[in-house]
């Protein structure tokens, strides 16, 4: 009897399907074939976020630039993002009027003008404010991307659309960070100037390589135009408001990478504090680049609701574990516990809102999650910073893995809603 050939090469001797080889085309396969539109959004999407300079260290920016105690950064940081949550409001709204892409242009365009005030203007002690307008437009880009995507996506491939969308965020921010730390020590003003100037270069990307298409298109029965009001409409949707309220909770967790983090990296490690976060925050990115293309095609069949439970159990560990005292190797750990929590939750949202979205006011439903998305960032710091001050950065932590508890299996209750409603193709 002759020997049955390894599993990786069949009997001709080429790559079988669990070679490297074979194994690369099995992932990237359902990545082929999605128009040069989609593609100029990834590339698009890359050079803004690489060029989010300021975001990453700003709880660093007003605590050690502006002596902001922790309180008031929090407050700040609450109200930068609330200007950026009321951008995302009106944004949608005007974007299912003049157009998706051409309001999207103009948020982008109003963030980066933002950002070339502020290198005249950085040191001054009302630059928050500059702060704010500027993530009045940033905030008001955020849902048109989604709606875009939603758009231009074949319907069974936007798993695949939100995740390389996704991961396209994470290339760029794998190395912004490294870049940010330094210029954050060594050329504050940069740090204003590269973010304008990445998110200009975005703009010129979309603007050129984007062509969305005249009329929205319905792909199931859930994507109806409806002739409702936005509003009325939204609000004619149990499950959207529940998830919204999830979204709400997941997004206050969340939002404790870009405030409580920073803050206790700098409390443990000082000096060095500035130059860790950005390898911590790398390294997050990083893995997002490697694991979320397998993760989207393993979980290709699971719920987007089933995941977002599983996300909530990786945040639990993640961030449970920095409520003890760590070492780097133990930043470490936590950094990749929750950043596969991440990459769970973040490729799988915008296919449950698409889903559930009429095509016609896709932008002003993505608005209206955005609110919620961004009310948690807004509430975070402010809940972060009275427990900061209270009880240590130990009380901040173990609260928010008890927040992600609650809102993982709540997940799990929106999940049955889900499975119950039946979309028809049309």
């Amino acid at each position: 009897m002759s020997e049955t050939p390894p599993a990786s090469l069949p009997a001709g001797g080429q790559p079988g399907r669990f070679a490297p080889a074979g194994l690369a085309r099995r992932l990237l396969a359902p990545y082929r074939g999605l128009g040069p539109s989609l593609w100029s959004m990834f590339f698009a999407t890359m050079i803004n976020r690489f060029g989010d300079f300021v975001g990453v260290f700003l709880a660093l920016y007003l605590s050690k630039i502006l002596h902001f105690e922790p309180v008031k950064a929090g407050a700040v940081i609450s109200m930068v993002a609330a200007a950026g949550l009321a951008g995302s409001l009106l944004s949608g709204r005007l974007a299912d009027v003049i157009g998706r892409k051409r309001s999207l242009i103009a948020a982008q365009t109003g963030s980066a003008l933002g950002n070339l005030v502020l290198v005249f203007f950085w040191s001054q002690p009302w630059a928050p404010v500059l702060l704010a307008l500027s993530s009045f437009s940033a905030g008001g880009a955020r849902p048109l991307i989604g709606a875009v995507l939603t758009d231009l996506a074949p319907p069974a491939k936007r798993k695949e659309v939100f995740g390389l969308q996704y991961w396209s965020i994470n290339v760029g921010v794998a190395v912004g960070p490294l870049v940010a730390a330094f210029l954050f020590d060594h050329a504050i003003t940069l740090l204003f100037a590269g973010t304008a100037l990445c998110t200009l270069v975005s703009v010129a990307l979309i603007a050129t390589g984007v062509k969305v298409p005249r009329v929205a298109h319905a792909s199931t029965s859930l994507e109806r135009h409806d002739e409702r009001g936005a509003i009325r409409a939204f609000l004619a949707r149990p499950i959207l408001l529940a998830f919204a309220g999830i979204s709400l909770v997941s997004s206050l967790t969340y939002s404790q990478t870009g405030f409580a983090l920073p803050l206790t990296v700098s409390a443990v490690f000082e000096s060095d504090g500035p130059r860790i976060l950005g390898w911590l925050i790398s390294l997050n990115a990083v893995l997002v680049i490697v694991l979320s293309i397998p993760i989207t095609r393993l979980l290709r069949s699971v719920s987007p609701m089933t995941c977002m439970a599983m996300s909530g159990l990786f945040y639990i560990v993640g961030f449970g574990m920095l409520s003890f005292k760590l070492g780097l190797g133990g930043f470490v750990v936590s950094t990749i516990v929750w950043t596969i929590g991440e990459i769970v939750a973040s490729t799988n949202i915008g296919i449950f809102v698409a889903r559930h979205s009429p095509a016609n006011w896709r932008a002003s439903f993505q608005s209206f999650m955005g609110v919620f998305f961004s009310g948690g960032w807004t509430f975070g710091p402010l809940v972060a910073g009275p427990l900061i001050a209270a009880g240590g950065s130990s009380t901040l932590w173990a609260a928010t893995a008890a927040f992600c508890a609650f809102w993982g299996l709540c997940s799990l209750f929106v999940d049955r809603m889900d499975k119950k409603i039946v979309a028809e193709p049309v």
